[in-house]
């Protein structure tokens, strides 16, 4: 008897322990189900509500509302329709609509002219509006504002990237002279900055300026090997053009002679994009070769023509915007020229040749021009 009490014992209390099992999974179960409910409605999405259609307090709100919260501007009505307001300048820049974004940020910083948030908002609508250069030096401007930790970090962000893109691009179909005109300015704002040091003196070692180069290089470490590769770069420049008469034992010297035609005192000569014909006027003071717009405009639907971008170009007339083009395929006097950079300018009054044959093209060769003769002589020099 005493033996049959005691297994009903031991039974009770084996299915007390395992109710009490139970009751504490389910208390788990319902735990972790609140605690899922609160995070969605917190921001974190609950997937399952969502799929079947149900809305949390933050899906509800409006997307200018989140960027007022998210702001910490929900305390205060006017910060909250200051906010809801970038938004909305911020929805033109996106679709293109420039114009009444800069009505919009113009009216308020006419107001407000310290106004952080508006000059950052303005910085993104020149940044799509205005060319290269001038955009690195609004963003070089900011710099001086009283701006926090991320919006400085934001800033030089866009000034590196912009920066070290426009080097490469312009180093890819060296253009020298336009290199070194984009980077001055920058070298001036921040003389610091090793990108603009060595892409600036790289630009004047390639074109023989020694002096701007060696100004550049002051503030590098003489045993910088940067410094000793540049050096090399100014050596390795040729010089030795001219216009001259050539005795026949020179002309021997030379692998290819190119017939020239004379206009007055300056020369012309053909070449070749694909099957069209180009007359090119040389123009050793041309440091990039120069075609018509005109020109370009009945070229570009037969050649391939990469557009680089637009940068300012020296002319005789002083300074201007124009776009660069780098040319896959030129050839001239039987050499073939690839990935040349063309700079396209309207010339109304030049219509005695599509161009001008510049720098760029005659600084790949050895080369003198035969004026006696009126002949171009050629020896492809090494990239």
């Amino acid at each position: 008897m005493k033996g049959l009490v005691t297994l009903l014992i031991i039974a009770l209390m084996g299915s007390l322990f395992l109710n009490w099992q139970l009751w504490n999974k389910l208390k788990s179960e319902q735990s972790y189900q609140s605690t899922t409910q609160t995070e969605s409605v917190k921001g974190e999405p609950n997937h399952n509500a969502l799929a079947s259609g149900n809305r949390t307090a933050v899906n509800q709100q409006t997307e200018a509302e989140q960027v007022a919260e998210l702001a910490g501007h929900q305390s205060s009505p006017q910060m909250r329709q200051k906010a809801q307001a970038i938004y909305a300048i911020r929805q033109q820049l996106a679709a293109g609509e420039t114009q009444k974004a800069r009505d919009a940020i113009l009216d308020y910083l006419r107001a407000n002219p310290r106004d952080i948030d508006y000059l950052l908002l303005e910085a993104d609508l020149v940044k799509l509006t205005a060319q290269t250069s001038d955009v690195l030096q609004h963003f070089y401007g900011l710099l001086d504002l009283p701006l926090n930790t991320e919006q400085k970090a934001e800033v030089l962000l866009v000034i590196t990237s912009l920066t070290i893109n426009n080097i490469e691009k312009l180093k890819s179909i060296r253009s020298w002279d336009v290199l070194a005109t984009f980077l001055e300015p920058l070298w001036q704002f921040d003389p610091n900055r090793r990108s603009i040091i060595v892409g600036l003196a790289e630009a004047y070692a390639r074109q023989g300026q020694e002096f701007l180069m060696e100004n550049v290089l002051a503030s590098l470490p003489q045993d910088d090997l940067e410094v000793s590769k540049i050096r090399s770069m100014l050596a390795n420049v040729n010089n030795a053009s001219e216009i001259t008469d050539i005795d026949e034992n020179q002309r021997l010297d030379y692998e290819r002679t190119l017939d020239l035609e004379n206009f007055g005192d300056h020369f012309i000569a053909q070449a070749f994009i694909g099957r069209y014909s180009l007359n090119l006027m040389i123009d050793t003071g041309a440091s990039t070769t120069v075609i018509t717009d005109r020109t370009f405009q009945q070229l570009r639907r037969r050649s391939d023509f990469n557009y680089v971008g637009t940068y300012k170009i020296n002319t005789a007339g002083g300074q201007v915007y124009a776009p660069i083009y780098q040319l896959q395929q030129l050839f001239i006097g039987g050499f073939r020229l690839d990935d040349l950079a063309v700079v396209v300018l309207p010339m109304p009054d030049f219509t005695q040749a599509n161009g001008l044959l510049g720098m760029n093209l005659l600084r790949q060769f050895d080369f003198k021009i035969d004026q006696q003769n009126s002949q171009l002589l050629l020896n492809r020099l090494p990239r």
